[in-house]
């Protein structure tokens, strides 16, 4: 498994006595409600204290939700039955209503004048007016499967129900059922979210699609690739006030932060259990993860919401700060080699290096750099038993950072897995606790365990970094985006178009901070120690993305690529990039 790695601390932790099935924030910014066993618990989040303990259920409290004014609380329990409360003196506003066998979601319409209701064993979404507190009578919603999340639209106009086999949309007014679609098929669809302006509805599934899912509501057609990143079923998702950043709790014992201009992970939560429930604080500085027994309150990095955001918007807002993280790296050079190596391996003259390398080592045989770098141009040959034998070479004259990596590619190349961490671990010895230094070994051995044809290890390797504090995202997602064009390629070879076009895709979603950016001269040591063309990278994953659609006979979508690629490209690719495309069809 991929090593564990850091993430932020929560700023405070509130510690119950059961376990936290959900939560609820109100828009005063100050206090808070959980759902325990039997009770909910409303909190003072400034102080974090206990306001007052809120009996009334006889089983675990499973869902909750709070009036947009902040007056009324709502809460839904595995006894069926659902209680409204009084939310500034704690007190029940009614008896407790049996709406199901067991209450799985609750919503407040946004003039809080209805309370929408689901349940998974009863099959149905119940409404309840909050005037008088009664079950409105012959407007329940029966579904064909079990109901496991309600929201209403940001007006109210539109009921959104995430079924067990799919999702669907009512009218309120007629209580008409608009469209129903399949979301996240053979999974569960587990939960649901709007943007404020109701053009988009975000969905999350279980496993084995542990995915969020963007929907266009004036077309209800999906937009874009699933968001991929969790391993085990979501449980909640939630969006900001803003429609920015998306937060989902999992299975896998993982919030993950979602900026929704690029769909890419900003940061990762870790948690000890699985979590299962989550929401933004109402001023949007901090998540709010429920966890077993605990709930936590975390920081958001404090560049997610730029304070004042440029006409361009939050996604040229992003690129900008990429190219400035980039710029921070443009300096540095791990690998000592000479400008005659350095410009002959750029430029993938490979005989020109080896000779150049051959005669520094005729001149000293001491030469432990030397060794290593020649060592780096077999493995860029495949020819691993040379590799091996320069880089024991090499760590036999001298032990150093370049040879006990050398070895490690060579051991990767053959196949060798356990011997080939052992050298990158002993490499790690030579970074001397420089940060740039040790993800960039972090990203080589990364990708010397995808040549050697660990696929999933080294994704899960890279998306683990990709969202951890202090590492340059750029790099990161120039190996991502290599990995995710590799991954496609050898799906399509096989004609497996569908899974080619999900990593093209991915890849092009990954580039989309740094394509304008010149990464082969500030990346170099890449194409250094693999070969790689980055200058092309991001226009080879589109021109393999609208070639996979034509494989696959979605033509107009792959014209829709080709046009979306001459938007983005220079004016001198244009006439290539036409006569290209003309040849493909």
């Amino acid at each position: 498994m991929a090593q564990h790695i850091l993430n932020p601390t929560p700023v405070r932790v509130f510690n119950t006595i059961t376990h936290v099935s959900t939560v609820a924030v109100f828009p005063d910014r100050r206090r808070m409600v959980t759902g325990l066993y039997g009770k909910i618990v409303l909190w003072d989040m400034v102080e974090a204290v206990v306001l007052k303990e809120m009996e009334g259920h006889n089983k675990p409290v499973s869902a909750l939700a709070v009036s947009q004014d902040g007056q009324m609380i709502a809460s839904g329990g595995l006894d069926g039955e659902v209680i409204a409360w009084d939310a500034d003196i704690g007190e029940p506003l009614t008896n407790p209503i049996k709406a199901h066998t067991y209450v799985h979601s609750l919503d407040f319409s946004p003039d809080g004048s209805m309370l929408a209701t689901g349940s998974i064993h009863d099959k149905t979404s119940l409404l309840i007016s909050t005037k008088t507190w009664e079950l409105l009578v012959g407007h329940s919603i029966t579904c064909a499967d079990g109901v496991h999340c309600v929201r209403y639209s940001p007006s109210g106009e539109l009921l959104a129900i995430a079924t067990s086999s799919n999702i669907k949309i009512y009218n309120t007014s007629t209580r008409e059922c608009v469209v129903y679609f399949e979301a996240h098929c053979p999974a569960y669809n587990s939960s649901l979210a709007w943007t404020p302006d109701g053009t988009r509805l975000f969905s999350a599934g279980t496993h084995p699609d542990p995915n969020i899912r963007e929907w266009d509501s004036s077309t209800w057609k999906q937009v874009g690739i699933p968001w991929k990143g969790h391993f085990n079923g979501i449980n909640a998702i939630s969006l900001n006030s803003s429609g920015t950043l998306l937060a989902s709790a999992s299975e896998d014992r993982c919030v993950r932060l979602w900026r929704l201009s690029d769909r890419r992970t900003i940061v990762s939560f870790k948690h000890s259990s699985a979590v299962s429930c989550v929401t933004f604080s109402p001023d949007d500085r901090h998540i709010i993860s429920g966890s077993e027994r605990t709930i936590s309150e975390w920081p958001l990095p404090e560049n997610t919401i730029p304070k004042d955001s440029p006409k361009g918007g939050p996604k040229d807002v992003f690129v900008e700060q990429t190219a400035h993280q980039a710029q921070a790296y443009s300096d540095f050079k791990v690998l000592s080699m000479s400008p005659t190596v350095r410009v002959a391996c750029i430029a993938c003259d490979l005989p020109t290096a080896e000779k150049a390398l051959n005669g520094e080592i005729v001149a000293d045989p001491k030469n432990h750099i030397s060794y290593a770098n020649r060592a780096f141009i077999m493995a860029r040959k495949s020819d691993w038993n040379r590799a091996l034998l320069d880089s024991i070479k090499s760590v036999s004259i001298r032990p150093s950072f370049a040879g006990h990596v050398s070895k490690g590619v060579a051991l990767c190349g053959k196949g060798q897995i356990r011997a080939a961490n052992t050298a990158f671990d002993l490499a790690s010895v030579f970074t001397n606790g420089d940060l740039k230094t040790s993800h960039f070994l972090f990203l080589i051995k990364t990708v010397s365990l995808f040549r050697a044809g660990e696929h999933e290890e080294a994704m899960l390797r890279v998306g683990e970094l990709v969202v951890s504090p202090d590492v340059d995202p750029v790099a990161c997602r120039i190996v991502e985006t290599y990995l995710r064009v590799r991954l496609g390629v050898t799906a399509s070879e096989n004609a497996h178009y569908s899974e080619a076009i999900d990593h093209f895709n991915a890849a092009i979603n990954a580039s989309a901070s740094f394509h304008q950016l010149e990464i082969h001269s500030t990346y170099e040591e890449f194409t250094l120690l693999f070969g790689w063309n980055l200058k092309n990278l991001w226009q080879d994953a589109n021109q393999q993305l609208c070639k996979a659609l034509i494989q696959a006979g979605r033509i107009g979508a792959a014209i829709e690529a080709f046009q979306s690629l001459m938007g983005k490209s220079d004016e001198a690719m244009k006439p290539s990039l036409r006569a290209w495309f003309s040849d493909l069809q």
